[in-house]
């Protein structure tokens, strides 16, 4: 366990990393935290929330850590959690994945809720790059179906870029619920509604994602659909062919006695003009149906 404390005057700031329950337990808080929100802000996969108390509000967010490579189809594969203690005199946050934006903090915070606020923002900004990251691989995924016709295009890639994009919005979602019942000082209220801006900003982009990944799969399977309607037809076109032509050669090739035809000293060339007579008349009527 990692334990940082700050004093910044009106109020001190706690940050505690990879703590155990018990661990947290003995520790000396200037808060008297609820057992139930210590083992919420352990307890992992848990989704951003917010409660109050008469003593302090209780949030927990989650920033985004996931990797640009990683096959994430879970809440708890894209981001990590942090958990908020806020009052007036305190702030404490909990959190098992250390994260860059707690270490680098200014020195010159006037109120918790000040604090609170500038961490939320950094916190997501960690969104800000994958969801770029994730609108150019679909750029690039829909080069290559309407350039390339899908050639070089992983359906699984498609996938889990998606699966993402999705994970995301509920994230953003959920924790724009939250950041609506935040209440802050009035001289703060901009800074939130910032804060809500950038929410709704990222929300929308992720849903472009996901519905360009969307809008990609169904391109791609009209591609794919019609890959095999062409060999279907290129199949037909050449049946169309050699059907007629095959049952020539077959009623000539059954080598009975009694077959009149075996014995013309023309015959052979007979029916492979017969046979070329029907080639080109399906050939014309193929031109004239414009299936050729």
């Amino acid at each position: 366990m990692k334990k940082t404390r700050k004093d910044y005057g009106p109020f001190q700031w706690i940050d505690i990393e990879n703590p155990s329950e018990k661990s947290l337990s003995n520790l000396e808080l200037p808060l008297s935290l609820d057992i139930n929100l210590l083992e919420d802000s352990l307890k992992t996969g848990h989704l951003p929330k917010i409660e109050k108390t008469s003593d302090y509000s209780f949030m927990i967010l989650r920033a985004y850590t996931a990797s640009e490579d990683e096959k994430a189809i879970e809440i708890g594969q894209i981001s990590n959690k942090i958990a908020f203690f806020v009052s007036e005199q305190a702030v404490i946050t909990i959190h098992r994945a250390p994260f860059s934006f707690l270490t680098d903090l200014p020195e010159n915070f006037d109120s918790s809720d000040e604090l609170v606020l500038h961490i939320i923002k950094d916190l997501l900004l960690t969104f800000e790059n994958p969801i770029k990251t994730q609108s150019e691989k679909m750029d690039a995924l829909e080069q290559s179906i309407f350039l390339k016709g899908g050639s070089n295009l992983s359906i699984e890639k498609l996938y889990f870029e998606k699966s993402k994009a999705r994970l995301s919005k509920k994230l953003l979602v959920i924790m724009q619920s939250v950041f609506n019942q935040f209440k802050v000082e009035d001289s703060l209220k901009t800074n939130l509604q910032d804060i809500k801006d950038t929410v709704v900003d990222l929300t929308l982009r992720t849903e472009e994602v996901v519905d360009d990944a969307n809008a990609l799969l169904n391109s791609y399977m009209t591609f794919q659909a019609q890959k095999s309607n062409d060999v279907m037809k290129l199949l037909t076109i050449f049946s169309a062919f050699f059907l007629p032509l095959t049952f020539i050669a077959g009623v000539y090739g059954m080598n009975f006695e009694n077959m009149p035809e075996l014995q013309w000293e023309y015959g052979y060339f007979l029916s492979l003009l017969l046979m070329l007579i029907i080639a080109i008349g399906i050939f014309i009527w193929f031109r004239r149906k414009k299936i050729l």
